[in-house]
């Protein structure tokens, strides 16, 4: 082989390595954009995560809430039928 042989035969495989290197620098540009879009997606996905956790523990205390008011009112309605029950037997116990 000649020294031009060689020359063309080395500038041939440095423009074929050097394609191959665009194309390599290419997909990774690719590669880098969709991991960019991928972790905005999960930010926002994150965000959004938040977002529902804080809907769900403020409506777990409004249900907590309303249990308590609930037994609140429960306990008032069993005093008042209590009350309502000795005044029956009082009622009952006295001469008309």
């Amino acid at each position: 082989m000649s020294n031009s042989d060689l020359n063309q035969a080395f500038a041939e495989r440095q423009e074929k390595l050097s394609g191959a290197l665009a194309e390599i620098r290419r997909k990774m540009e690719g590669l880098m954009a969709e991991n960019q879009r991928l972790r905005e997606v999960v930010r926002l996905a994150e965000g959004e995560l938040r977002k529902r956790r804080d809907q769900v523990q403020q409506m777990e205390n409004e249900i907590h809430g309303l249990d308590d008011k609930r037994n609140e009112a429960r306990g008032r309605m069993e005093q008042v039928m209590e009350q309502i029950d000795t005044l029956l037997e009082q009622t009952e116990h006295t001469p008309s």
